[in-house]
């Protein structure tokens, strides 16, 4: 690998999770502004893996713990997969919100208070949705235009 490849992963995972412990980002509504960043798949996969290792050092903080770094990361992980397969940005800036189902089944399981699973996992993906879809996608449209950063993301 590159040192250059190796240093924008590095930048991108460290990214991701410095937001994400730096802002509310855990319980039901997780309005998780690094959530952004996984937009950075659809752009290019080779940032599955680098978003994937954020995701993990930012749950290392999750009151759910390893259970967290495991299961969110797997969540966060089918999400990147996915959105690096799909053509369109607006279908790949769901996929987020689609396996938010992932995080609903931990919470429902490990919470020590009763959970409506449906409405935990509702909230989780609107707030992916939001986050993504809403935010996230004219975002990136927008710095994307601009030649230096596209080559900077698709460049790796």
């Amino acid at each position: 690998m590159k040192t250059n490849k190796l240093v924008r992963g590095a930048v991108v995972a460290a990214l991701y999770a410095i937001l994400t412990l730096t802002l509310p980002a855990y319980g039901a509504l997780q309005f998780r502004l690094s959530e952004i960043l996984t937009l950075l798949a659809y752009f290019d996969p080779f940032y599955v893996v680098p978003l994937t290792i954020g995701c993990a050092i930012a749950n290392i903080a999750s009151p759910f713990g390893i259970v967290d770094v495991i299961f969110g990361s797997l969540a966060s992980f089918l999400a990147l997969t996915s959105m690096s397969k799909t053509k369109n940005i607006y279908l790949a800036s769901i996929w987020p919100a689609f396996f938010s189902f992932i995080i609903g089944l931990e919470i429902m399981f490990l919470s020590t208070e009763p959970v409506n699973f449906l409405l935990v996992t509702g909230q989780i993906m609107l707030s992916e949705f939001v986050v993504v879809t809403i935010i996230g996608v004219p975002v990136m449209k927008y710095l994307m235009r601009n030649e230096y950063v596209e080559r900077l993301v698709t460049q790796v």
